[in-house]
């Protein structure tokens, strides 16, 4: 069960990581184009997806990591609790929510196939 959790907590670290180096914003779209802070700054990207970019920006991107690393934090087991099993919904563990949080990364290398729920 830790190298689920540890495997969680290695990629949204380098979520973050490549959330906090990208340019702030805020972000919008307009038409193809994508902009940090208003539209009459420089184009940061073009794309078909201009819409979708704008909606997932670093700013939203560090706010869901931060809310995954606490339910994370929920689910791992309490001190002096049996280690094998969730502080949450006292499942055994790995529970079926840390299980989700790891499935958008499946494709990683490190994810094991065992982890699908």
């Amino acid at each position: 069960m830790d190298d689920l959790v540890q495997f969680l907590r290695d990629r949204l670290d380098e979520d973050a990581e490549a959330a906090g180096t990208a340019t702030p914003g805020p972000w919008h779209a307009d038409g193809g184009s994508v902009y940090a802070t208003h539209p009459t700054d420089e184009v940061v990207s073009y794309t078909d997806s201009a819409e979708h970019i704008a909606r997932h920006n670093p700013a939203r991107v560090l706010a869901d990591i931060e809310a995954k690393r606490q339910i994370l934090d929920l689910h791992v087991a309490e001190p002096g609790q049996h280690p094998d099993f969730c502080g949450h919904d006292k499942h055994e563990l790995p529970c079926p929510t840390l299980r989700l949080l790891a499935l958008p990364y499946a494709d990683h290398p490190d994810y094991r196939e065992e982890w699908r729920p």
